[in-house]
């Protein structure tokens, strides 16, 4: 059994619903809060919005920054929780989730490599806290405020030494989504994506396109939504094979050039089809 801190008194929500869509908090969509590399990050990243103020200091643990790829277990909490809140069932910030259930309901294998996965994401979610001006509203106060991702986490084992379920308590910040209506659902074959700029793109299309029938971002202002420490240059040419690629769900992308330059100057996102 692996315990990263003490548990808090909470009644236990148990994530049993077989159909429930994943669904996505909108300041962890809107915001660069995980690495998209798979590599470790233990520097700390700013992210500002000049046009607005919004500002945000992301400060991993020494074990690095949580990826966005350990975001999966974020979405399939909330997709439990909102589809249960759909259901009438009382809901609560400490969440028992099978692993063996998560693993396939977010396409994964069900190897000993995935299940030790599991383990080393709750670390980082738990290890990752955050200072911001971003209210939960979406407003901006003169302070800042200090949250993480979850407060605590467990690895439950069985008798045989085998990872059987997962106990995660969700922070206050994030689980006030939920009465707030700030979550959005995300198509399941997000967990199809297999790099960090493919889901990165995916979610910020989710949330700025949504229903619409297009978006359109500058390639700075997109660059820096991306949280990535790569040149501007090297960014373009990744959003470029993204663009070739189209593997993105529900959503056609596009480069718009500077008809003087040539120069790469903003992507345009339009929507597929209608989104539930």
């Amino acid at each position: 059994m692996s315990k990263l801190s003490a548990p808090e008194q909470l009644d236990l929500f148990i994530a049993d619903i077989v159909d429930a869509a994943p669904k996505g908090e909108l300041h962890t969509m809107e915001y660069p809060i995980f690495a998209i590399s798979t590599r470790p990050d233990t520097k700390p990243y700013r992210f500002d919005n000049p046009k607005t103020g919004a500002w945000m200091e992301i400060i991993p643990s020494s074990k690095g920054r949580a990826t966005i790829h350990d975001k999966d277990i974020l979405l399939y909490c909330f997709g439990q929780l909102a589809e249960a809140s759909n259901r009438g069932r009382p809901l609560s910030r400490k969440v028992q989730m099978v692993a063996y259930d998560f693993l396939k309901q977010t396409n994964r294998g069900t190897g000993g490599r995935e299940y030790k996965a599991i383990t080393d994401a709750l670390v980082r979610l738990r290890g990752t806290t955050f200072n911001t001006n971003v209210k939960d509203g979406g407003g901006l106060s003169q302070k800042g405020s200090i949250f993480g991702l979850i407060d605590y986490g467990q690895a439950v084992t069985d008798e045989k030494g085998r990872l059987s379920h997962v106990e995660i308590v969700i922070s206050e910040h994030l689980f006030a989504a939920l009465s707030n209506n700030q979550i959005l659902t995300y198509n399941p074959e997000y967990f199809m994506l297999s790099t960090g700029y493919e889901r990165r793109l995916y979610e910020l299309c989710r949330k700025h396109c949504g229903n619409q029938e297009s978006w359109e971002i500058g390639f700075e202002n997109l660059h820096n939504k991306f949280g990535v420490r790569s040149s501007l240059r090297e960014f373009r040419r990744n959003i470029k094979a993204l663009v070739e690629k189209q593997s993105i769900p529900d959503y056609q992308i596009y480069l718009l050039d500077k008809k003087s330059s040539g120069t790469i100057e903003k992507l345009q996102v339009r929507r597929k089809n209608k989104i539930n």
